[in-house]
């Protein structure tokens, strides 16, 4: 690594992976710092005995892939590795609505008519597709059932998934195999069908000189000292166990809505011009879970939900209820995870005890507390013909991101009442579907072993504003009141989107980074 660089770009997953590769293509040199590891084909796990160690923690277990944090009101799952999120998503890619950016929270100049030609932008890497006709899955066709039998309409997502022959990706020339529908989206693509971040944008990033240091957590973030000095960054070298710095002229937080928004609140005593708005308008996105039991209606039941993408298709509830409902799946073997998320006793042994103990201890200020793979152990239970819905809404966004007071510990302060009437169709709506299922209906708000509200997409803590006193960075992420610093993930998106947000934060970060080397001018 070197001591400087022209830029440093703190995570690598949407917004990240979007700013290297654009400043990597001008001739920058650009320093990426990743707190996960890279992740190669075969290292993704397809046992349910291997799935605990996919729970990330900077001590026990830098490897891990899925970092879940225990809050006082609510869990949030995110991405940890060299492509972040894209790792363990489901590979939606769905623009906005275009009443969102109407709503007064988004800058003046945000809007679908501006985002639009970002969008186009972001589908050159990602390449979204439908699922194709051939092979027909069931799943698909249980879905569509199940919707008509509803009276609704079932539509097929745009996917970042490559269907066809073994390829080199014509965006970065990485070899990739076609779907081979495993299933496996969200625990990660043993084959690399996935257009995922590390084999699009950061491979094109390196291709074109970018250096991406994974295993590398930043922790503290000093100011330039004079307007031509340099941001300083310290990290922690997870792997040796040492700590460093690099510097750049110009910093692009892209840490992820709960990564940014930490390392900012934790280092506000050395930026101390930040916005008072740092940490507010934090959404879960309206996310809720449901499964409809045991289908027997024709057509429906034996859907095999494990075999074809994770996410296929969607019934949009949007113009009349705000929120939409999109089918799921999960490996036959690994029907653990659904087990916990019914409060089934999927969670065993001592680990499930200090499990309880962390919980407890968010309550008394001692939160952000790491579910590592030593508090779970999943028992392999079948899935069966069980459907998988998750739901998506706009919520609140009124959530507030903050350290506790006597620990110190980063929390989020968020109350699902002021979300209710999102919920309370969402539930009904998972009943609609599985009374037309014939199916048992379960909606699981608050479920789970330790009965909180979970969310695997959050959004805001440095939300964008024209105005400085309600919005930490202005329309294009930079940072107000501090040249130089810009952020470009979802901590900036100042509402609910009511879809999957990755094409939205990929958008964004298209056009931050298009204004900020236009600010830089020609080197």
């Amino acid at each position: 690594m070197q001591s400087t660089y022209d830029v440093v770009v703190v995570g690598s997953g949407f917004g990240g992976g979007v700013t290297a590769c654009r400043m990597a293509e001008q001739g920058l040199s650009v320093c990426v710092l990743e707190r996960g590891r890279r992740f190669g084909a075969g290292d993704f796990p397809d046992r349910p005995e291997q799935a605990p160690l996919a729970f990330w923690h900077p001590l026990l277990n830098p490897g891990g892939m899925l970092d879940l944090r225990l809050m006082k009101d609510l869990a949030v799952i995110t991405g940890a590795g060299v492509g972040g999120g894209s790792l363990v998503y489901a590979n939606v890619q769905l623009r906005a609505p275009a009443d969102v950016f109407q709503q007064p929270a988004w800058p003046d100049a945000i809007d679908a008519a501006e985002l639009a030609p970002y969008y186009d932008r972001t589908e050159d890497a990602l390449e979204p597709r439908q699922t194709p006709a051939e092979p027909d899955l069931p799943k698909i066709r249980a879905f569509d059932v199940m919707a008509e039998r509803a009276g609704r309409t079932a539509t097929r997502l745009p996917l970042a998934v490559h269907f066809g022959e073994s390829r080199r990706h014509p965006f970065s020339d990485v070899f990739q195999q076609g779907c081979q529908n495993l299933g496996r989206c969200d625990l990660g693509c043993p084959v690399l069908a996935k257009n995922t971040v590390d084999i699009t944008y950061i491979a094109r990033a390196e291709a074109h000189g970018a250096e991406v240091f994974p295993l590398h957590e930043v922790r503290r973030i000093d100011p330039p000292g004079s307007t031509t000095g340099h941001w300083r960054v310290g990290f922690r070298d997870l792997q040796y166990r040492i700590d460093g710095a690099v510097q750049a002229p110009i910093l692009v937080l892209a840490a992820g809505t709960l990564g940014s928004s930490r390392l900012l609140l934790k280092n506000r005593t050395r930026l101390r011009r930040l916005s008072p708005a740092l940490g507010s308008r934090f959404s879960g996105n309206g996310d809720a879970l449901a499964l409809a039991l045991d289908p027997k209606a024709a057509g429906v039941a034996g859907a095999r939900t494990e075999y074809g993408p994770s996410m296929t298709s969607r019934i949009d509830y949007t113009d009349e209820r705000g929120f939409m409902v999109a089918d799921g799946g999960l490996p036959g073997n690994f029907g653990g995870l659904l087990a916990i998320v019914r409060q089934v006793s999927a969670l065993t042994g001592w680990g499930r005890v200090v499990l309880h103990v962390k919980n407890a201890a968010t309550k008394l200020g001692i939160t952000d507390t790491h579910v590592t793979h030593r508090n779970v152990n999943l028992k392999q239970e079948p899935i069966g013909d069980s459907l998988v819905f998750l739901m998506i809404g706009r919520d609140a966004a009124d959530g507030q991101m903050r350290l506790t007071p006597v620990f110190g510990a980063f929390d989020i302060r968020w109350d699902k009442s002021d979300s209710a009437g999102l919920f309370a169709g969402m539930r009904e709506a998972a009943g609609e579907l599985a009374a037309a299922a014939q199916a048992k209906s379960f909606f699981a708000l608050d479920a789970g072993p330790l009965g909180k509200f979970i969310t695997v997409h959050p959004l805001g803590g440095c939300p964008m504003s024209d105005d400085p006193s309600k919005g930490v960075t202005d329309d294009g992420g930079r940072v107000h009141g501090y040249d130089g610093l810009y952020i470009l993930d979802g901590s900036i998106v100042p509402t609910a989107l009511g879809v999957n947000p990755s094409k939205t934060i990929a958008a964004l970060a298209e056009r931050g980074v298009e204004r900020l080397l236009a600010n830089r001018g020609p080197r």
